[in-house]
């Protein structure tokens, strides 16, 4: 038992993942990815009911319909990458220790995405709804990517590194199989529904391809590239903590105590 703990204390690289762990990944990315994209589908239906420009690539995008969209993608895209966060996170549970702080995270920067997207999709509206779909593309590439990497630096301080090369690759190879996809598909608004599980399984797949063959490395070579605690060029010799200590939490006090605190 003693021996054991001493290889885990002094092996290399991020914590094992078993093939099983592997495919659980993937398919709880997809899983959130396929989650947003259903509420995407539900709300174009409902939306295409009151809006021709939704099913009809040649007609003039308006701002009503503009602002539907913008709500549409922002609705499914923080929804599904919530999902996929969590889900993430439960196939990994020993990794990914701050769960909640980084579902808060993810819905805080994604209403700031949603913000700062909003004049990309206004200015993208003077053309048709196929200009639009480069946009949309932009806005779920971008957001599952934030969101990923919140999961990473939040919950996997030590080796956030990793997550950061692995889903930088993820994101890569996305966007490649979107903007291919974009040249055989003759109707962009289908991109709208795959963006999401392309975006999440890539990250599932690729980035867990990632971690494997980096752990190998690490444990080969006996030296961790990629820990925050490695340092390098003018950096060595400085001292690292390991992490920062902990906010501590508000002590509760009765009405009586608090007033007389504050005078």
């Amino acid at each position: 038992m003693a021996e054991n703990t001493q290889n885990q204390e002094t092996e290399f690289g991020p914590p094992r993942i078993s093939f099983a762990t592997f495919l659980l990944k993937i398919l709880a990315s997809l899983a959130g990815g396929v989650s947003g994209s259903l509420i995407l589908l539900l709300i174009f239906f409902i939306a295409d009911s009151f809006s021709a420009s939704l099913t009809n690539q040649e007609v003039e995008v308006s701002p009503i319909f503009t602002f539907i969209l913008m709500m549409m993608i922002f609705l499914s895209s923080t929804i599904g990458n919530i999902i996929s966060t969590w889900l993430m996170a439960l196939t990994e549970r020993g990794r990914y220790t701050r769960l909640s702080s980084a579902i808060y995270q993810v819905f805080i920067i994604s209403v700031i995405i949603f913000i700062l997207m909003a004049p990309v999709y206004f200015i993208t509206a003077a053309g048709n709804i196929s200009v639009i779909a480069y946009a949309v593309a932009l806005h779920v590439i971008i957001s599952a990517q934030v969101s990923a990497l919140i999961l990473e630096i939040v919950s996997n301080y030590k080796y956030s590194l990793v997550g950061v090369y692995g889903i930088t690759f993820s994101i890569i190879t996305s966007a490649g199989i979107m903007f291919g996809l974009s040249q055989i598909i003759p109707n962009p608004q289908i991109l709208l529904f795959a963006a999401l599980p392309i975006v999440w399984g890539s990250i599932g797949f690729v980035q867990s391809i990632f971690t494997m063959i980096y752990g190998w490395m690490a444990r080969t070579y006996d030296k961790d590239f990629l820990s925050t605690q490695t340092v390098y060029g003018s950096d060595y010799g400085k001292e690292v903590e390991s992490e920062e200590p902990e906010a501590p939490k508000a002590k509760d006090e009765a009405g009586s105590d608090f007033l007389r605190h504050q005078t």
